[in-house]
């Protein structure tokens, strides 16, 4: 059965609104967190305000592409299923 996606693949070109994965380490944010928030991001709620004050309906999502993204292979998956988001984590 072909793996599908249904989050913004997080090698697809960043826009404007979004954060660049680089910026990981400087956020102390997992790089899969950071791609998985700027899959939810819009023009309305840019990347840096749901990584800052993301509402529940935007949380849920972050942990739905995160996992996808850990699924799809795109990042790998840690031992302990954490994965930091600044001085929080999101664990699958």
């Amino acid at each position: 059965m072909e793996k599908r996606r249904n989050y913004r693949d997080p090698k697809e070109p960043l826009e404007f609104h979004q954060i660049p994965l680089e910026k990981a380490d400087e956020l102390e944010t997992h790089p899969g967190v950071l791609a998985a928030i700027n899959a939810v991001a819009t023009e309305s709620r840019p990347a840096m305000t749901v990584w800052k004050a993301p509402t529940g309906t935007e949380c849920d999502h972050i942990v739905m592409a995160l996992d996808e993204y850990i699924y799809l292979g795109d990042f790998p998956a840690t031992k302990d299923n954490c994965y930091a988001w600044g001085q929080d984590e999101v664990r699958l």
